[in-house]
């Protein structure tokens, strides 16, 4: 899994970049595609929040947390939002055009195997 961290209006440490990767392990168990992270850190006023877009082979998923008190907390919120989104199977395709395409290349082989079979005489 491919992770990249940014981080708003606070510093980003090493122990929370280490915690972020960790709990995301959890959710590349669910798929066998390689995954990219990208994950938004930042406090505004004086809530911490976290959003998350994890792209995979042809599906995305997205989730926002946030805890007033503590960062470590939000970031287990998120993740285990996206743990469910993966177990259920809830992610949004993002290859709209390569529905066509794949229509268009099975007429194709089909047309293909037609063109190549004999008839017997």
């Amino acid at each position: 899994m491919d992770v990249s961290i940014t981080a708003k209006h606070m510093d980003l440490t090493e122990a929370l970049k280490n915690y972020v990767e960790e709990r995301l392990t959890r959710v590349n168990k669910y798929t066998d595609f390689n995954l990219n992270a990208d994950i938004f850190l930042g406090v505004e006023k004086h809530r911490k929040h976290i959003h998350a877009t994890i792209k995979g082979n042809g599906f995305y998923l997205n989730s926002e947390a946030e805890d007033p008190a503590n960062m470590y907390k939000a970031i287990d919120l998120c993740v285990d939002k996206l743990e469910k989104q993966l177990r259920r199977g809830k992610y949004n395709y993002s290859d709209k055009k390569k529905g066509k395409e794949l229509e268009r290349e099975s007429i194709i082989s089909k047309h293909r195997l037609i063109e190549n079979e004999v008839e017997p005489i």
